[in-house]
Protein backbone atom coordinates (compact mmCIF):
# COMPACT_ATOMS: atom_id res chain seq x y z
CA UNK A 1 0.00 0.00 0.00
CA UNK A 2 0.88 3.50 -0.63
CA UNK A 3 0.93 5.89 1.97
CA UNK A 4 -0.15 9.81 1.31
CA UNK A 5 2.00 11.97 2.77
CA UNK A 6 0.55 15.22 3.70
CA UNK A 7 3.31 18.04 2.05
CA UNK A 8 3.47 21.32 4.16
CA UNK A 9 4.11 23.99 1.86
CA UNK A 10 6.89 26.38 3.97
CA UNK A 11 4.75 29.44 5.15
CA UNK A 12 5.86 33.04 4.19
CA UNK A 13 7.08 34.93 7.35
CA UNK A 14 4.41 37.07 8.87
CA UNK A 15 6.09 41.05 9.01
CA UNK A 16 5.78 42.52 12.38
CA UNK A 17 2.47 44.51 13.15
CA UNK A 18 2.45 47.16 15.71
CA UNK A 19 -1.41 46.43 16.20
CA UNK A 20 -3.49 44.18 14.67
CA UNK A 21 -4.01 45.00 10.78
CA UNK A 22 -0.90 46.97 10.99
CA UNK A 23 2.24 45.90 9.38
CA UNK A 24 5.51 47.76 11.05
CA UNK A 25 7.27 48.42 7.77
CA UNK A 26 4.41 51.02 6.41
CA UNK A 27 4.55 52.72 9.26
CA UNK A 28 7.09 55.02 10.95
CA UNK A 29 7.27 55.75 14.53
CA UNK A 30 7.05 59.25 15.25
CA UNK A 31 9.59 60.94 17.89
CA UNK A 32 8.32 62.42 21.02
CA UNK A 33 11.86 64.79 21.08
CA UNK A 34 13.75 66.27 17.83
CA UNK A 35 16.80 66.99 18.29
CA UNK A 36 17.78 71.16 17.98
CA UNK A 37 21.41 72.52 17.16
CA UNK A 38 22.95 73.72 20.25
CA UNK A 39 24.26 76.86 18.59
CA UNK A 40 20.88 77.99 17.90
CA UNK A 41 19.77 77.74 21.18
CA UNK A 42 22.84 78.63 23.29
CA UNK A 43 20.83 80.44 25.60
CA UNK A 44 19.21 77.77 26.89
CA UNK A 45 21.91 75.48 27.16
CA UNK A 46 23.33 77.69 29.52
CA UNK A 47 20.50 78.19 31.35
CA UNK A 48 19.94 74.62 31.69
CA UNK A 49 23.45 73.96 32.66
CA UNK A 50 23.25 76.45 35.46
CA UNK A 51 20.51 75.26 36.99
CA UNK A 52 21.98 71.51 36.60
CA UNK A 53 25.28 72.88 38.52
CA UNK A 54 22.91 75.05 41.46
CA UNK A 55 25.10 76.22 43.95
CA UNK A 56 28.62 74.40 43.21
CA UNK A 57 30.04 76.96 40.88
CA UNK A 58 32.68 74.94 40.51
CA UNK A 59 31.46 72.12 38.42
CA UNK A 60 31.65 71.25 34.71
CA UNK A 61 28.77 70.49 32.47
CA UNK A 62 29.11 69.46 29.14
CA UNK A 63 25.89 69.26 26.93
CA UNK A 64 25.84 66.26 25.16
CA UNK A 65 22.29 67.06 23.36
CA UNK A 66 20.13 69.21 22.54
CA UNK A 67 16.34 68.54 21.98
CA UNK A 68 13.19 69.84 21.91
CA UNK A 69 9.62 68.57 22.00
CA UNK A 70 7.96 67.60 18.54
CA UNK A 71 5.13 69.91 18.07
CA UNK A 72 3.45 67.29 15.73
CA UNK A 73 3.71 64.64 18.15
CA UNK A 74 2.03 66.94 21.05
CA UNK A 75 -0.97 67.67 18.65
CA UNK A 76 -1.66 64.17 18.00
CA UNK A 77 -1.14 62.70 21.50
CA UNK A 78 -3.34 66.29 22.79
CA UNK A 79 -5.98 64.95 20.05
CA UNK A 80 -5.93 61.23 21.17
CA UNK A 81 -6.52 61.72 24.77
CA UNK A 82 -9.15 64.20 24.08
CA UNK A 83 -11.07 61.78 21.94
CA UNK A 84 -10.76 59.10 24.61
CA UNK A 85 -11.73 61.34 27.84
CA UNK A 86 -14.63 61.89 25.65
CA UNK A 87 -15.65 57.88 25.28
CA UNK A 88 -14.14 57.43 29.66
CA UNK A 89 -14.38 60.60 31.22
CA UNK A 90 -12.61 58.94 34.60
CA UNK A 91 -9.78 57.22 32.69
CA UNK A 92 -6.37 58.86 32.73
CA UNK A 93 -4.26 58.06 29.80
CA UNK A 94 -0.63 57.68 28.60
CA UNK A 95 0.75 58.08 24.77
CA UNK A 96 3.90 55.41 24.73
CA UNK A 97 4.12 55.78 20.99
CA UNK A 98 2.78 57.51 17.88
CA UNK A 99 3.04 56.15 14.78
CA UNK A 100 2.94 58.13 11.34
CA UNK A 101 2.22 56.18 8.00
CA UNK A 102 5.10 56.47 5.65
CA UNK A 103 4.62 57.91 2.07
CA UNK A 104 4.65 55.31 0.20
CA UNK A 105 5.01 57.18 -3.18
CA UNK A 106 8.97 57.87 -2.67
CA UNK A 107 9.26 54.11 -3.33
CA UNK A 108 8.05 54.24 -6.99
CA UNK A 109 9.25 55.86 -9.90
CA UNK A 110 7.41 58.21 -11.91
Amino acid sequence: MAEAREVKAKEAPRPREIAPGFAEDEWQELPAYIPVDPEEHRVACVIAAAIAAGDRPESEMKIRRVSMANPEYRRVACIATAIGAGALEESSFKVRRIYKKKDMEKDYAA
